[in-house]
Order: C-alpha cells, then sequence, then structure tokens
C-alpha cells in the first residue's frame, strides 16, 4: 500500500500542534519530518522490523481510509503501543543502552526514563491530575503509557471523539520522543543532510556585514546591487570596422551580477572589480540568498564561500571543500560531480604571492575537474590574466568588470545607508566632480557617511576621508575606554599595513604567532612602546580594522591595509627628511 505521508503529516499536525507549541524550541514541521524518517529507516534488528509497516499502514487507515468508526478503532493498537518505536529511538541514538534493556527484556516503564521522557518521574499507573507537572506533556504521557497492553476488542465501542482524544496523546509522545533526540536521529536517518551547513551559512552572513563600515545607530548595511560589464581577451577584435562577418563579432553582457550568473550559459564567471567596489560584499550576499533557496528547496545549488587571502602553503582547496560541509568525503565528490555546488572563491589578488600559482592551479584542476557547479571568481584587474580559460577543453571564463555607481545608485545608496546626511553629502556631489569619483566605489562613500555623520563636513582628499574615518573609529573607543592611546594605536597599524604588504604583496591572511605579533613586538621596541599587543589586536578587531578567519590575520578591506601602508611611508620619508 501505498503511504500518502503528505497528507498524514497534516493531519498528525492538525492534531497536535497546539498542544506541542507549548513546548520551547519545538519546531513541529521539522519533527515530523524527522518521524517519518525515522519510522521508515531501515535496521537490521529483528524485533523492530514491524515498526515500519505497521505504525504507517496504522495511520493511513485511520486518517485516511474510508472506514467504518469500528474499523478504524481495531487499527488503532497498531498506533497506540509506544515500546517499538520507543525502542527504535534507543537503537539510533545509544545502541549500547538499547542492548541491554533487550537482553533484560525491560519495558516501556523502563525504556521512557532511558530516553529522558519523564523528567518529573511522575507515576505512570495512576490516573493524570491537576496537581501534575505540566510540562513535558506529562498528561499525554500518562494516557499514552496505559493503553501500552491495549487491544482491539478493548476500543470496538469508543466514538470518535475518544478515540481522537487517546491518538492525539501517542502522537504527542511519538513527537516529543523524536524532538527530544533530533540531533542524533537526524544524523543517524539523514548523515548527508546539509540543513545545519546552510543555517550556518546564514548566520556567517551577520558576522559578514558586520565587517563592513559600522555607522553609528545603524546596525545592518543595505545592499545596492552593482553593474558589471563582460570584457573580452582582445577588445580591439570588436572594434573592427571593415569586418563584414557581423555573426563572429561579440556582444558585451552587462547586468546585475545575480542577474548574470542565471543567464549566461557557461559554468563559470570572474568578476573584476577595483579596491573598495563591494566584490566580497556582493558575493557573501549572494552567498547567503543561496543559502536560504537551498534551505527551500533542496533541488538548489548548495553555497560555498571561500576568502582566498586565508588560504596557506599547507592547504588543499578540493581538501577545504570537504572539510567546509563537513560530511563524508565520497559524499562530497559525488556531489561536486553531478555538480550540486555553486563554489565563490574571492580575492585572487589577495593569494599571498608566494602560492598564488599553486592555488591559481587548484583551481583550474577544480574547474576541470568538476565542471558542473558554478564558480564565481572575483579580483582585482591586475590579479586575473585569464589563468583559467583551457584550449585543449574549448574552456574561456568570461570576465565581467564591476562598474562604478552612476549617481542613480549613488542616490539609492545614501537613501538605504546614509538618509541623515543624504542631502547634504548629494550637493556636496552635485558639484564637485572629483568627490563624485571618489564615492563611486561604495567604501568610500560609506566611509564618507560615517565622517559626515560625526564632523559634519566633508574633507577634501580620498585620503583624508579614510584617515578622518579611522580616527572616527578610535574616538569611539577612547570614549569607552579611558586608557586607549589612539595616536599610538595608530603607529602600530601603520606598520603593521606596510610590513604585511611588503611580505606578502597583498592583503593575506597571516599567523598570529608566526607573522603578526613579531611583527608588532618589533615595531614596539623600536618605539618604546608601552602597549599590551594582545590588547592592541583584540581593540583592532573590535572595530573591524583587523579580522581573524582561523588564526588567519589580515585587514578587514585592503583599502585599509593600503591606507595604512601609504601613512607609514608618508611617516618614515618625513622622518628620514626631519633626522
Amino acid at each position: 500500500m501505498q503511504i500518502n505521508w503528505t497528507n498524514i503529516k497534516a493531519e498528525i499536525l492538525a492534531e497536535t500542534k497546539d498542544i506541542l507549541q507549548t513546548e520551547p524550541n519545538f519546531n513541529v514541521n521539522e519533527v515530523l519530518d524527522l518521524f517519518e524518517k525515522v519510522l521508515l529507516y531501515p535496521i537490521s534488528e529483528e524485533d523492530l522490523e514491524g515498526v515500519a509497516t505497521r505504525i504507517p499502514n496504522a495511520l493511513q487507515k485511520i486518517f485516511l481510509g474510508n472506514l467504518s468508526r469500528i474499523d478504524k478503532n481495531a487499527y488503532f493498537p497498531d498506533v497506540a503501543k509506544l515500546e517499538p518505536y520507543f525502542r527504535k529511538v534507543l537503537y539510533i541514538t545509544n545502541n549500547q543502552t538499547y542492548q541491554r534493556v533487550a537482553n533484560s527484556k525491560d519495558g516501556l516503564g523502563s525504556i521512557i526514563p532511558k530516553l529522558d521522557l519523564n523528567p518529573n518521574n511522575i507515576k505512570l499507573n495512576v490516573a493524570w491530575s491537576d496537581t501534575n507537572p505540566k510540562t513535558h506533556f506529562a498528561e499525554h504521557l500518562i494516557k499514552a503509557y496505559q493503553l501500552r497492553n491495549l487491544e482491539s476488542h478493548n476500543c470496538t465501542d469508543w466514538n470518535n471523539a475518544k478515540l481522537y482524544d487517546e491518538l492525539r496523546s501517542v502522537l504527542v509522545m511519538y513527537l516529543f520522543a523524536t524532538h527530544t533526540h533530533f540531533k542524533a536521529l537526524k544524523l543517524a536517518v539523514e548523515p548527508n543532510d546539509l540543513t545545519g551547513y546552510l543555517q550556518k551559512q546564514k548566520k556567517l552572513f551577520k558576522t559578514w556585514q558586520s565587517r563592513f563600515v559600522h555607522i553609528e545607530g545603524r546596525e545592518e548595511f543595505a545592499e545596492v546591487e552593482l553593474y558589471a560589464k563582460e570584457i573580452f581577451e582582445d577588445e580591439e577584435e570588436t572594434d573592427d570596422e571593415d569586418d563584414e562577418d557581423f555573426e563572429n563579432i561579440k556582444v558585451a553582457r552587462e547586468g546585475k551580477i545575480d542577474e548574470l550568473r542565471k543567464k549566461i550559459t557557461e559554468k563559470q564567471m570572474v568578476i573584476l572589480g577595483e579596491v573598495g567596489m563591494g566584490k566580497s560584499t556582493t558575493l557573501q550576499y549572494l552567498h547567503f540568498k543561496d543559502a536560504q533557496s537551498a534551505l527551500q528547496n533542496k533541488n538548489m545549488p548548495i553555497p560555498i564561500y571561500f576568502e582566498l587571502k586565508n588560504l596557506t602553503d599547507k592547504d588543499n582547496l578540493l581538501q577545504k571543500i570537504i572539510d567546509r560541509i563537513g560530511k563524508d568525503q565520497d559524499f562530497t565528490i559525488d556531489m561536486l560531480k553531478k555538480g550540486r555546488f555553486s563554489i565563490c572563491l574571492d580575492g585572487l589578488n589577495e593569494i599571498e604571492k608566494n602560492i598564488k600559482a599553486k592555488i591559481f592551479t587548484q583551481i583550474k584542476n577544480l574547474i576541470s575537474d568538476y565542471p558542473n557547479n558554478f564558480y564565481l571568481i572575483t579580483s582585482r584587474p591586475q590579479g586575473y590574466n585569464r589563468e583559467f580559460d583551457d584550449v585543449l577543453q574549448n574552456r574561456s571564463v568570461p570576465v565581467f568588470v564591476l562598474q562604478k555607481m552612476e549617481n542613480k545608485q549613488i542616490a539609492e545608496f545614501l537613501e538605504k545607508n546614509g538618509k541623515k546626511v543624504k542631502t547634504y553629502i548629494q550637493k556636496e556631489i552635485d558639484t564637485n566632480d572629483r568627490l563624485r569619483k571618489i564615492v563611486q566605489t561604495p567604501l568610500m562613500l560609506l566611509m564618507l557617511i560615517a565622517v559626515v555623520g560625526k564632523e559634519g563636513k566633508i574633507p577634501s582628499e580620498k585620503g583624508k576621508i579614510i584617515r578622518a574615518f579611522m580616527f572616527s573609529l578610535y574616538d569611539r573607543e577612547q570614549k569607552q575606554i579611558i586608557d586607549f592611546d589612539k595616536d599610538t594605536f595608530h603607529l602600530l597599524l601603520c606598520y603593521l599595513g606596510y610590513q604585511t604588504r611588503d611580505l606578502t604583496g597583498s592583503n593575506s591572511g597571516l599567523d598570529r604567532e608566526e607573522y603578526i605579533l613579531p611583527i608588532l613586538e618589533e615595531r614596539k621596541k623600536q618605539l618604546g612602546l608601552p602597549i599590551n599587543l594582545l590588547d592592541f589586536l583584540r581593540k583592532a578587531l573590535d572595530l573591524n580594522i583587523l579580522v581573524n578567519d582561523e588564526n588567519q590575520y589580515s585587514f578587514t578591506h585592503e583599502l585599509y591595509q593600503e591606507y595604512y601602508a601609504a601613512e607609514f611611508l608618508m611617516q618614515f620619508k618625513k622622518s628620514q627628511k626631519n633626522g
């Protein structure tokens, strides 16, 4: 008989939802889905094999069968006896305890406490009373327990109200047992379920957003979708006015990143953009949206996002993907072969210079070995030279360039993220073309919003805007910590920016013990600074100037590193001149 689980679960939900909602953190729909899977989960235990057929068959007959009252009642004992399902739950979650129970032939009264289903230690053989605890569905536990020896002839004379009242208590206890052992059951019956991974990816988005520029009074950055335009390896080919073969003329595709990746026929795309253009925030936003979609529809691609700056010479990108998903290697490889992933590789230009060739080869191999996945890769223009094209495989990865914000997008950005200062900034932009060009990148405009909100005026140069923003962060910290020395803090950041960029050639992640602390210790000794370096790092992380991913420290934005490195050089040249 074909079991109609959709309708059965709808009926169970209608009967139990109001009761189950009294228990905190009880997601009824998730528990119902898992209840079905536990019932059907195959196990090699002869005494429990009937659970997969007896209970579903009885539920189908009672809820959906066109049966008489007496016939429905006859099927009720097949549902009512909790012990087989509880034994199955124990078998799955704690097999050692199950074996002891099976060997000693313990009954339902012994199994219930082993599953922690009677935390109030209520007496199960007596009638329910209002003096009993009302938590953990105690009333329904007593009623369901007392049906353990029920036979068909015992409920022949029940009316429908009596049948459904007893059934409701039984169903509540089935679902409560499933809820109580949800994690262990889920892991056992769905070892390759990616719900937990996807939920974690959604939560990561808030962390990523906090790393963007924080404006006082506003917790989140509101996304403004950016446009990108395709470029070709040899742009001159498209400008040949004498070419009469119009069918071979390449037409540049353009649009929003989200729209482009869904329209293009290729399975890869590279996004180029200058520093501060929003490459990372765009990828992180798409990753978040993809995680949402995959949670709602299991046929949607599973998103994977990597900040390439955190890779080290010990890392293997394929193994990192396997580790990131957190499932069996064979399962992940199979998913890769089937093209079930949407993989974002962010920041080719931020890979440490000594391992760049190695990582590029790994990326190229990944695309070649698993071509059915979608690959979205970002870089600054100078960080990519079509290394992922492959003549032998007839693969030409399309390259798109993020376009700087036009007036309409700037106005939208100000409306979403800087409403209080919008009129003033917009007026200045309209009359100052140099300023307009500076704030055509999202990061610069967001920093300007923060500076104007604090100081009420616009600095005259790009570097001064960045400096004013950084010092506004220091001032915020100084208000909270009396002994915070912003000048010393700034000196250390400048030295760290210069040394890390000189060391890696980019904003690559560096190990704290091996690189970051020795660099800072050197400067501390040079200047005789009385500062706790661990405390310094904590403050820099709190202010989102630095970021720490798996003990790999880097500047939150490459623009920050470039600014601090330039500041150090300026200070150094000034000291040499005055020395």
